[in-house]
């Protein structure tokens, strides 16, 4: 019983550190209603992915979007990402000869928004 218990809380422990994005193309993903506080800063790169962190202002909110993306199957079309951060990803994975794939956001412990890319050969 006690091992049935503690592999119940690995898998449900697991299953919340893995990522609830689909992978996009940056260019793909919309930026109509979100811009910058700042100019956003590149916290890790490689030849594989960056991560860019910086503080967003959103506008509006989409009532046909599902933030919880609970039971669904559908790709999650709420994130957004301004132009200035699309950029940067853009030009690290060509630097590279690469496309940028969009990972998904998440909030750092100042609560700034921090998007992961990775760098996937052209198809």
């Amino acid at each position: 019983m006690k091992t049935r218990i503690i592999t119940a809380f690995l898998c449900v422990a697991l299953a919340s550190c893995a990522s609830q994005e689909t992978p996009r193309d940056v260019d793909t993903v919309s930026s109509d209603k979100i811009t910058t506080l700042f100019p956003p800063k590149v916290t890790k790169a490689d030849e594989n992915g960056l991560s860019i962190r910086f503080a967003e202002v959103s506008m509006g909110f989409d009532a046909t979007c599902n933030p919880f993306r609970s039971f669904s199957d559908k790709r999650n079309d709420c994130n957004e990402l301004p132009e200035s951060v699309k950029t940067l990803a853009l030009d690290h994975c060509e630097k590279h000869g690469k496309k940028a794939v969009f990972m998904g956001n998440k909030t750092n412990i100042v609560q700034m928004t921090v998007s992961k890319f990775t760098c996937q050969d052209k198809d």
